[in-house]
C-alpha cells in the first residue's frame, strides 16, 4: 500500500460522494452552551422535549431562539384532518359552482341537498373522533 501525499488526501476528500452537502461556516453548528438545571427542571426539559419529538439540545435551542414548538400529531387527528380536507374540497365544490354564477335544476338540487347532508354527518363524525359524543342536552349547538 502507497501512502498518499497531502494533496492527493486532499484531493480525496473533495471527491465527496451522494448526500447532503456540506454546509457553509455561518450555518455550521460548532459551539456549545451548558447550560445548568435542577434535576426537577431537567425532567420536565426532557418530557417536553419527548412530547415534541426533539432531542433535550433541539428543543431548549428552538425555545431559546423564540421559535414555536409543535408537538407529534396523534395519528387519529392526521386521519381526523384527512376526513376534514375531503369535506372541505366537496364544499368548495359546491361553492366554486354558485360563486361561478351556476344553478342547479331539478335534478342537480337533490344531488346537492345529499352532498351536504353527507357533508354535514362527515363534520359530525370528526367532531365525535375529535372531542368525543355529546347527549343532547349538553350538546351547545
Amino acid at each position: 500500500m502507497r501512502d498518499m501525499g497531502e494533496s492527493e488526501h486532499t484531493e480525496r476528500r473533495m471527491k465527496r460522494g451522494p448526500g447532503r452537502p456540506a454546509l457553509g461556516a455561518e450555518a455550521r453548528r460548532g459551539h456549545m452552551i451548558a447550560v445548568k438545571v435542577t434535576p426537577v427542571e431537567r425532567a420536565v426539559l426532557e418530557e417536553r422535549a419527548a412530547t415534541a419529538g426533539l432531542d433535550v439540545g433541539v428543543y431548549v435551542r428552538v425555545m431559546g431562539l423564540g421559535r414555536r414548538v409543535v408537538g407529534v400529531v396523534p395519528e387519529v387527528n392526521r386521519g381526523a384532518w384527512g376526513e376534514l380536507a375531503r369535506t372541505t374540497a366537496n364544499v368548495n365544490q359546491i361553492a366554486a359552482h354558485l360563486n361561478s354564477g351556476g344553478r342547479f335544476d331539478e335534478r342537480g338540487t337533490p344531488r346537492v341537498a345529499q352532498a351536504l347532508d353527507a357533508v354535514r354527518g362527515e363534520l359530525e363524525r370528526l367532531r365525535v373522533v375529535l372531542i368525543g359524543p355529546f347527549d343532547d342536552e349538553d350538546d351547545e349547538s
